[in-house]
């Protein structure tokens, strides 16, 4: 909870994921329980990914799988999870050649998006 700096009314801010009791049902975000999670190939976009295989890629969808637990169930992340800030993110490092190589990354700052892809990463889509 917070206040307007000019007005001084009261903000309060609500996770759409988490809003339960707070947030009408129509402006909550839900798991969508026919949702396909698939693994991209390097530098594939969740974008091309599912339109390969007949579908699209909802990013709201990618907010429930962006997260260590989702990333180590599918990937090894070796080198465990870590935070990062980009477009292919949710995503596994393969390059071995990369600072953050063979962990699983994900994002907190930004929401994730269906587009862009990296030769160095697995996108999780």
């Amino acid at each position: 909870i917070a206040r307007h700096v000019h007005s001084r009314a009261r903000v309060i801010l609500v996770d759409r994921r988490q809003g339960e009791g707070l947030l009408p049902e129509e402006d909550l975000w839900r798991p969508d329980p026919r949702r396909a999670i698939h693994k991209a190939a390097p530098a594939q976009s969740c974008q091309q990914l599912c339109a390969g295989l007949g579908l699209q890629c909802d990013r709201r969808q990618l907010e429930f799988i962006n997260s260590c637990e989702h990333l180590q169930a599918a990937f090894p992340c070796e080198d465990g999870c870590g935070h990062q800030v980009g477009d292919e993110l949710p995503a596994y490092v393969h390059d071995v050649k990369r600072d953050t190589a063979r962990q699983c990354l994900m994002t907190d700052d930004l929401m994730p998006t269906c587009g862009g892809g990296s030769p160095a990463t697995t996108r999780f889509c």
